[in-house]
Protein backbone atom coordinates (compact mmCIF):
# COMPACT_ATOMS: atom_id res chain seq x y z
CA UNK A 1 0.00 0.00 0.00
CA UNK A 2 1.14 3.68 -0.68
CA UNK A 3 2.19 6.47 1.82
CA UNK A 4 0.41 9.90 1.51
CA UNK A 5 2.13 13.06 3.47
CA UNK A 6 0.12 16.14 3.59
CA UNK A 7 1.75 19.33 3.29
CA UNK A 8 0.06 22.39 4.57
CA UNK A 9 -1.10 23.35 1.66
CA UNK A 10 -2.99 19.79 1.11
CA UNK A 11 -3.75 19.67 4.87
CA UNK A 12 -5.20 23.30 4.93
CA UNK A 13 -7.61 22.52 1.77
CA UNK A 14 -8.95 19.59 3.00
CA UNK A 15 -10.01 21.30 5.96
CA UNK A 16 -11.16 24.55 4.15
CA UNK A 17 -14.03 22.95 2.02
CA UNK A 18 -11.69 21.81 -0.84
CA UNK A 19 -14.10 18.53 -1.68
CA UNK A 20 -11.54 17.09 -3.74
CA UNK A 21 -8.83 16.64 -1.67
CA UNK A 22 -11.03 15.14 0.99
CA UNK A 23 -12.74 12.55 -1.69
CA UNK A 24 -9.12 11.82 -2.47
CA UNK A 25 -8.72 10.59 0.92
CA UNK A 26 -11.63 8.65 1.29
CA UNK A 27 -11.00 6.90 -2.33
CA UNK A 28 -7.64 6.10 -0.70
CA UNK A 29 -8.25 4.87 2.56
CA UNK A 30 -10.83 2.25 1.62
CA UNK A 31 -8.49 0.27 0.20
CA UNK A 32 -5.65 0.90 2.61
CA UNK A 33 -3.56 3.46 1.40
CA UNK A 34 -1.75 5.47 4.61
CA UNK A 35 -2.16 8.88 4.62
CA UNK A 36 -0.45 11.63 7.26
CA UNK A 37 1.28 14.17 7.93
CA UNK A 38 3.78 15.49 10.85
CA UNK A 39 3.86 17.89 13.62
CA UNK A 40 5.63 20.01 11.76
CA UNK A 41 2.96 20.58 9.77
CA UNK A 42 0.83 20.81 12.04
CA UNK A 43 2.74 23.85 13.45
CA UNK A 44 2.16 25.39 10.40
CA UNK A 45 -1.17 24.98 10.19
CA UNK A 46 -1.71 26.61 13.25
CA UNK A 47 -0.29 29.34 12.57
CA UNK A 48 -2.46 30.23 9.75
CA UNK A 49 -5.20 29.24 11.97
CA UNK A 50 -4.09 31.50 14.72
CA UNK A 51 -4.90 34.51 12.18
CA UNK A 52 -8.09 33.20 11.09
CA UNK A 53 -11.90 34.89 12.50
CA UNK A 54 -13.10 31.39 12.43
CA UNK A 55 -10.60 29.93 14.48
CA UNK A 56 -12.08 27.65 16.76
CA UNK A 57 -14.51 26.20 13.91
CA UNK A 58 -11.57 25.23 11.61
CA UNK A 59 -9.73 23.68 14.70
CA UNK A 60 -12.24 21.12 15.45
CA UNK A 61 -12.23 20.63 11.60
CA UNK A 62 -8.77 19.87 11.77
CA UNK A 63 -9.10 17.83 14.60
CA UNK A 64 -11.90 15.89 12.60
CA UNK A 65 -9.95 15.34 9.83
CA UNK A 66 -6.77 14.18 11.97
CA UNK A 67 -9.07 11.54 12.37
CA UNK A 68 -8.47 10.53 9.13
CA UNK A 69 -5.08 10.41 8.79
CA UNK A 70 -2.04 9.84 10.89
CA UNK A 71 0.65 11.93 12.09
CA UNK A 72 4.02 10.16 11.62
CA UNK A 73 6.59 11.45 14.14
CA UNK A 74 9.96 12.42 13.13
CA UNK A 75 12.66 9.96 14.68
CA UNK A 76 16.26 10.66 15.21
CA UNK A 77 17.05 8.71 12.24
CA UNK A 78 15.37 11.66 10.18
CA UNK A 79 18.63 14.04 11.31
CA UNK A 80 20.45 11.78 8.68
CA UNK A 81 18.42 12.11 5.52
CA UNK A 82 17.26 15.97 6.71
CA UNK A 83 21.28 16.82 6.33
CA UNK A 84 21.64 15.00 3.23
CA UNK A 85 19.00 17.32 1.34
CA UNK A 86 20.19 20.59 3.24
CA UNK A 87 23.94 19.69 2.18
CA UNK A 88 22.89 18.65 -1.27
CA UNK A 89 20.68 21.76 -1.56
CA UNK A 90 23.47 24.12 -0.38
CA UNK A 91 25.65 22.66 -2.91
CA UNK A 92 23.43 23.45 -5.83
CA UNK A 93 22.34 26.96 -3.96
CA UNK A 94 19.15 26.01 -3.40
CA UNK A 95 17.35 26.50 -0.39
CA UNK A 96 14.30 25.31 1.46
CA UNK A 97 12.50 25.75 5.05
CA UNK A 98 13.43 23.80 7.60
CA UNK A 99 9.71 22.33 7.70
CA UNK A 100 9.91 21.70 3.49
CA UNK A 101 13.54 19.93 4.36
CA UNK A 102 11.59 17.69 7.13
CA UNK A 103 8.75 16.75 5.13
CA UNK A 104 11.49 15.82 2.23
CA UNK A 105 13.12 13.97 4.99
CA UNK A 106 10.49 12.20 6.15
CA UNK A 107 8.95 11.57 2.83
CA UNK A 108 12.01 10.09 1.47
CA UNK A 109 12.75 8.03 4.01
CA UNK A 110 9.25 6.76 4.11
CA UNK A 111 8.95 6.15 0.19
CA UNK A 112 5.93 8.15 0.70
CA UNK A 113 4.33 10.54 -1.65
CA UNK A 114 3.99 14.46 -0.75
CA UNK A 115 0.98 16.11 -1.39
CA UNK A 116 1.85 19.32 -1.93
CA UNK A 117 1.04 22.27 -4.76
CA UNK A 118 4.55 23.90 -3.59
CA UNK A 119 7.24 24.50 -6.49
CA UNK A 120 10.22 24.33 -4.77
CA UNK A 121 10.11 21.02 -4.06
CA UNK A 122 11.16 20.56 -7.58
CA UNK A 123 14.71 21.03 -6.41
CA UNK A 124 14.51 17.24 -5.01
CA UNK A 125 13.49 15.26 -8.36
CA UNK A 126 13.74 12.49 -6.40
CA UNK A 127 10.57 12.85 -4.37
CA UNK A 128 7.34 11.25 -5.08
CA UNK A 129 5.09 14.58 -5.84
CA UNK A 130 1.15 14.62 -6.02
CA UNK A 131 -0.53 17.76 -6.18
CA UNK A 132 -4.60 17.89 -5.36
CA UNK A 133 -5.10 21.25 -5.81
CA UNK A 134 -4.84 21.40 -9.68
Amino acid sequence: MARYLFDTNHLSAAIDDEADVRDHIFQLRRPGHRLGTCVPVLCERETGLQRTHRREHNRRLLITLLRQIRIWLLEPPLALVYAEIFHDLRARGRVLSQVDMMLAALSRSMDAVLLTDDRDFEALPDLQIENWLK
